[in-house]
């Protein structure tokens, strides 16, 4: 997504824990005649998170877009109370922090947009995988009340809801399977929505009709067909 909202563009701000990674995706945008700044920080420490914004905001400027996608993954079955906890935090705090350092400059200009990245997971429960699941769904319901009580200040909100996507997220077994989208077609869809203001935004269109569908069945039903799936893996890198 920075890459492609470079091309266009955008004056790029990134915030991520990996300095390697922050390094090489700048390097790639400043290579493309791109303007980008980033911070190392970690999401779900929210006074750091508010000095990156802030930092960002000095080289760059006002936030008039903000894209949150960090995100982790971890089986957690048997029920494992910490990795629970680690997949809420980054998942929706992560998000509420980072919406939380940019917003009072986005209502005192009465202009701003959100972008959350949640998941087609966020539909239905899933084996193995309640907390991730869970997180999912809560940043849908998150967005979506904060879409209502923004909309009278001049600040729009999408919610971005994939399926598979081919990142380091995924297994290897997922990835041969060919379920996952390259990771640059859902930038554009995500980027697609945040242009035309879509309050939403479901993809695969195929794999969210099917989630819809499963979510229309009664629980019974829904139970039996969701056992018969496999289940979400953990990827050796998921974070």
């Amino acid at each position: 997504m920075a890459m492609s909202a470079a091309a266009v563009g955008a004056r790029v701000g990134l915030i991520a824990r990996s300095e390697p990674s922050l390094n090489g995706v700048m390097a790639d945008i400043r290579s493309a005649g791109g303007i980008v700044e980033k911070v190392s920080c970690d999401v779900t420490d929210l006074q750091a998170l508010h000095l990156a914004v802030q930092e960002l905001e000095q080289h760059l400027g006002p936030v008039d877009v903000a894209i949150a996608c960090a995100g982790i993954h971890r089986v957690t079955w048997p029920l494992d109370a910490q990795r629970s906890h680690d997949v809420m935090d980054v998942n929706v705090n992560g998000t509420v922090n980072f919406f939380s350092a940019v917003m009072p400059g986005m209502l005192k200009r009465r202009s701003g947009y959100l972008c959350g990245v949640a998941s087609l997971a966020s539909l239905v429960g899933l084996k193995k995988n309640a907390a991730y699941a869970a997180s999912k769904a809560a940043v849908v319901m998150f967005l979506e009340s904060l879409r209502i009580d923004c909309r009278r200040h001049g600040i729009s909100v999408t919610t971005a809801c994939p399926g598979y996507v081919d990142t380091r997220m995924i297994t290897p077994e997922e990835r041969a399977s060919g379920i996952a989208i390259p990771a640059d077609q859902a930038a554009a869809k995500i980027l697609g929505a945040i242009e035309k203001k879509h309050p939403e935004v479901w993809f695969p269109r195929w794999t969210a009709f099917q989630a819809g569908l499963l979510r229309l069945l009664p629980p019974w039903l829904r139970d039996a067909v969701v056992t018969r799936l496999p289940p979400m893996e953990e990827a050796p890198l998921s974070e």
